[in-house]
């Protein structure tokens, strides 16, 4: 996305980003989806606000990101902690989609038809649970896994 606009005030260039929904991201979605529904006492109960460092197992990347989530309306926060919203929760149970990529421009999140998505090469995409997991980028572990394996091929 290459869309950009002067600060009416200080004549500053601000510019709109896009972000992706990837694995991480969805890995720290469903240890908060876990972590709710292990706070809830029954149906009718709806669990505990989370503070994600004392209660969640991310790492640094997870933590530094984890806010990208509420662009794509799987979670939210409030002074108490974070919660998955409902969409958040079937997402991770594979019962809905949402698009990625969003734009953000001014840290609000942009609509579909906003003209800054003009700029952007390609179209969002209605991504699920699945595609995140099965699609999204290999571990290091992984490629490195594969690199021996093909030196065993000669």
């Amino acid at each position: 996305m290459n869309y950009k606009e002067k600060c009416e005030c200080c004549q500053q260039q601000i510019t709109a980003y896009t972000h992706n929904l990837n694995k991480p991201l969805v890995n720290a979605l469903r240890q908060l989806v876990d972590f709710y529904q292990g706070t809830q006492i029954d149906h009718r109960i709806t669990g505990n606000f989370c503070n994600l460092a004392r209660n969640l197992k991310l790492t640094h990347n997870q933590l530094a990101n984890f806010q990208k989530l509420r662009y794509f309306d799987l979670v939210f926060n409030n002074k108490d902690g974070w919660v998955p919203t409902q969409l958040g929760i079937d997402f991770i149970h594979g019962l809905e989609r949402v698009y990625s990529p969003v734009a953000t421009f001014k840290n609000e999140k942009l609509p579909f038809s906003h003209e800054a998505w003009k700029t952007h090469k390609g179209a969002p995409i209605l991504v699920g649970v699945k595609d995140i997991d099965e699609t999204s980028y290999k571990p290091r572990e992984e490629y490195q896994q594969e690199k021996s394996n093909q030196a065993n091929l000669f």
